[in-house]
């Protein structure tokens, strides 16, 4: 049975094997409802949908007093062994989980030669449904379930389990906002080897869902749980971009393209730049072909996610304000990209800074995206770097005020440190350029004014300060402050060019010509 073919109402419980329920005719898996039953200690109340498996069920445990799913495996089914060694292994494998993020099973049971499992019933809907009636995810939501799911993977592999199916319809979003991971009925347990054809590849096909299968697993090859960090990968590139990485009629075409096809960018097939680049290159490392290329584990993408956030006493993490890691998650994420553009901006340092300078600015100059997903990128507290340097890059990602005061404030140039001193001065003066790109001349002169009067601040940092001291004057209508501003700067300029050239050669660098014309350094080409 395909996927379309399931009942809408609730795919999220439907055990759905691709390459066994596919192949058996849709009448001969009719079977009649439950419906108004009594199953154990259960009232079946309405029938929720189908799968490869089992059919699926609302029921009211009377016992308890409580609703809750109830999956039972098909009478055609419950005659062979193999699949009723699966669904048991099924049950075994998540009910040895007790995880926020997965499907709680409740009970494991046989009454009257049926087979059930009575799990937890979720108020909500798949991830499938949600794209249907939704569209794709915009990139805060995605993290919620990137950090949902995970979380859920590293509570399974920690029990020696893997997923081998995760998809949309197996990934419920509840009503209250949780991320639920459904149907580990193709789940496979490390010390499993009860020698069922359960886990064996049947005419050339393998279990699971192709259009989300790993490389490995397509080819009939050994799994671990880096196979389902690749699914999550195209489950999330399908989940950002509306279609899924790779797409075929045919299921041997579609394993063709996961072993040997390389996916479009994720951000051209969506269109637009609201992606940040780190989540960019976190999903296409999770679909790298080669197992030991992605993450090694899921708690390994966690802590990029969290930046080794945890809770002492509770043992559990905690998703850091939106990837308040960005350079560090960029770096676990794809190291090479990460070296690479650091090489560019150290290129354009060499000419462009301290990005202070009228007009310019660093983002512009490299064409870095600026993402637009505020609270993921942006949080209130500023994580801390390594170094100044570190520290810098940072503030140059974020571009905020938080990023560029958090430079001074943890590594403060009053420690002696030349080096903190530099980018301490540096950043002050980016700072002020960004309050006078926000419209905030007012702030924007008293950081100018902390930098000029501090004794301690490179004279050639001054002298851009009061070139920025100038654009201050003129947003504030305030010629005369203006004038002042121009005469302090031209006698800061002389003595410079006088005492210390290669101050003013650095200041020629950075200084575009024309900006130096207007603020009346250079003559104009009517004075030449």
């Amino acid at each position: 049975m395909s996927e379309a073919d399931q009942n809408d109402q609730a795919p999220e419980l439907a055990d759905t094997a691709a390459g066994t329920a596919d192949q058996t005719p849709t009448s001969s898996l009719s079977t009649a409802s439950l419906v108004g039953s009594r199953l154990a200690g259960y009232l079946i109340l309405s029938r929720l949908g189908r799968g490869g498996m089992a059919d699926v069920y609302a029921a009211r445990d009377m016992q308890l007093d409580r609703d809750v799913a109830i999956k039972v495996l098909r009478p055609e089914l419950s005659r062979d062994r193999d699949y009723i060694t699966r669904f048991r292994r099924e049950a075994k494998a998540a009910a040895k989980l007790n995880h926020p993020n997965i499907v709680q099973i409740y009970e494991v049971g046989e009454d009257s030669a049926r087979y059930y499992i009575a799990q937890e019933l979720i108020s909500g809907q798949n991830l499938r449904q949600w794209l249907e009636r939704n569209g794709p995810l915009d990139p805060e939501q995605a993290v919620e379930v990137l950090y949902g799911v995970a979380s859920a993977l590293d509570a399974a592999a920690s029990e020696g389990i893997t997923h081998r199916d995760i998809k949309p319809e197996n990934v419920m979003w509840s009503k209250s906002g949780a991320i639920k991971v459904a149907d580990f009925g193709l789940a496979r347990v490390q010390s499993d080897n009860d020698g069922s054809r359960a886990d064996l590849t049947q005419a050339g096909l393998t279990l699971g869902t192709p259009r989300y299968m790993s490389p490995e697993q397509v080819q009939g090859r050994s799994v671990d749980p880096r196979s389902d960090l690749y699914s999550l990968g195209v489950m999330m590139y399908h989940l950002l971009t509306g279609r899924p990485p790779f797409e075929a009629e045919d299921p041997l075409a579609l394993a063709f393209a996961h072993v040997n096809e390389t996916p479009q960018p994720l951000d051209r097939v969506r269109g637009d730049k609201d992606v940040p680049e780190w989540l960019i290159a976190i999903i296409a490392k999770l679909l790298r072909k080669d197992p030991a290329e992605r993450f090694q584990s899921a708690g390994e993408l966690l802590d990029a996610l969290t930046g080794d956030d945890a809770d002492q006493r509770s043992k559990t993490r905690r998703l850091a304000g939106a990837a308040s890691a960005t350079a560090r998650l960029q770096r676990v994420a794809d190291e090479q990209q990460r070296l690479k553009t650091k090489r560019q901006l150290r290129a354009l340092m060499l000419t462009l800074l301290p990005l202070a300078c009228v007009g310019l600015g660093i983002a512009a100059a490299s064409g870095i995206r600026q993402p637009t997903v505020a609270k993921m990128l942006r949080p209130d507290v500023v994580p801390q770097q390594e170094t100044a340097e570190e520290q810098f890059w940072e503030a140059i990602v974020r571009n905020d005020p938080a990023g560029w005061k958090a430079v001074s404030l943890y590594f403060p140039p009053t420690d002696g440190s030349a080096v903190n001193q530099s980018y301490a001065s540096k950043a002050g003066l980016q700072l002020a350029r960004l309050y006078l790109k926000q419209n905030r001349p007012a702030d924007a002169e008293a950081t100018l004014n902390e930098l000029i009067d501090d004794a301690a601040v490179d004279r050639k940092y001054r002298l851009v300060a009061w070139a920025l001291q100038v654009s201050v004057a003129q947003a504030m209508e305030d010629p005369e402050k203006a004038a002042e501003a121009k005469r302090k700067l031209s006698v800061l300029y002389a003595d410079l060019e006088s005492n210390n050239p290669d101050a003013i050669a650095w200041f020629d660098r950075v200084m575009p010509g024309t900006e130096q014309v207007s603020l009346g350094l250079k003559p104009g080409a009517e004075e030449k």
